[in-house]
């Protein structure tokens, strides 16, 4: 692929590309089992039909993916000479400091990337100007709203087609295929009305709470009903997780963690619609600030040809179930958080 660039002794013209790369996002995701068919194997009458040791056990009730359609809207992206991140207090967080940074790519309004296995997506619409030097850190601000476009055929332990309860407006649906359709959850599976919008509370046993439509007969090309979930990352933090009362509790930010795929360590911060401020509660809480901090500075020259963001979503949709009355239901697709890793070549 051909790269346009402009080198001159102050900055470096050029296009930044998105890629998709992936790798095991967490230590702790498990991908799902699979026949030879690549249908997902589940025991279909129980709230823990998942298998996380190849077979031998069905007894976790979700398990992670690659999705097919990974949507994230991003505002900015800057390169920092100094810490941006700033540890809160307890449950209090701080607003960070981007005053050592600098502005890569902005856009008000958010800009809506769709992140598709192995296909290069432009960031950009046109050349963007980075000053040259040393950046120990970045950042990258998105919305809060996580999307997820996907589907997955099942089958049961006795290798038939398995039957699985899905959404449906006054009754459920039900078959061997379950699909994303157009809503709303959170990650803490809060089911409040949140950002103006309804939560589906993904109630096992309640047919117009879930997630997922299931049906014997599916078009990706064609069903209408197939579309986009939304999922709102209203905690980053695991003590708001822990007993789901993120409403006495909600802690607005992550410390930095290490973290070998990405060489270096991230932190989070959910911030409120200015991008600056740091979020209070988890409804004025809409975008998130994920930083990073480089094992080794990226380092801009004169001879730099090619500048890349690698998103890694390899297990970014958790697939997740539920039971009710020995009837095994397909609560949701989750959507986990991304991670990003950068590439620079001379």
């Amino acid at each position: 692929m051909a790269f346009n660039f402009i080198i001159n002794r102050w900055n470096i013209v050029f296009l930044i590309l998105i890629t998709c790369m992936f790798y095991q996002s967490t230590a702790s995701a498990e991908s799902c089992h699979r026949n030879a068919d690549n249908k997902i194997i589940v025991a279909d009458t129980t709230d823990t039909p998942v298998s996380h040791d190849s077979g031998s056990n069905y007894d976790q009730d979700s398990c992670n993916e690659e999705p097919l359609f990974y949507k994230v809207k991003i505002f900015e992206v800057m390169m920092c000479a100094s810490d941006p991140f700033v540890a809160g207090s307890g449950d209090t967080g701080s607003d960070p400091d981007f005053t050592s940074c600098t502005n890569l790519f902005t856009n008000s309004s958010g800009k809506d990337i769709e992140i598709t296995p192995n296909v290069k997506t432009d960031l950009f619409d046109s050349s963007v100007t980075l000053p040259l030097g040393n950046f120990p850190y970045s950042v990258i601000i998105v919305s809060n709203h996580l999307k997820i476009k996907h589907y997955e055929t099942y089958i049961d332990t006795g290798d038939n087609d398995a039957d699985i309860r899905g959404y449906g407006a006054s009754d459920f649906s039900s078959g061997k295929t379950c699909w994303t359709h157009e809503g709303f959850t959170t990650y803490t599976g809060y089911s409040t009305s949140m950002h103006g919008k309804t939560i589906l509370s993904t109630s096992a046993g309640t047919s117009n709470s879930l997630g997922l439509i299931c049906g014997d007969t599916f078009d990706a090309d064609s069903t209408s009903t197939y579309e986009y979930t939304t999922e709102i990352l209203d905690s980053i933090d695991a003590t708001c997780d822990a007993s789901n009362d993120c409403d006495t509790t909600f802690r607005p930010y992550v410390g930095y963690q290490a973290n070998s795929e990405i060489d270096g360590s991230y932190a989070g911060v959910l911030l409120q619609d200015d991008r600056r401020t740091v979020g209070s509660n988890r409804d004025n809480s809409t975008t998130v600030a994920y930083i990073i901090n480089f094992n080794n500075p990226l380092i801009i020259t004169e001879d730099v040809k090619t500048f890349e963001m690698l998103f890694d979503t390899k297990s970014s949709v958790s697939i997740d179930w539920g039971a009710a009355a020995s009837v095994t239901n397909a609560v949701k697709m989750g959507v986990d958080p991304f991670k990003v890793k950068y590439t620079i070549s001379n």
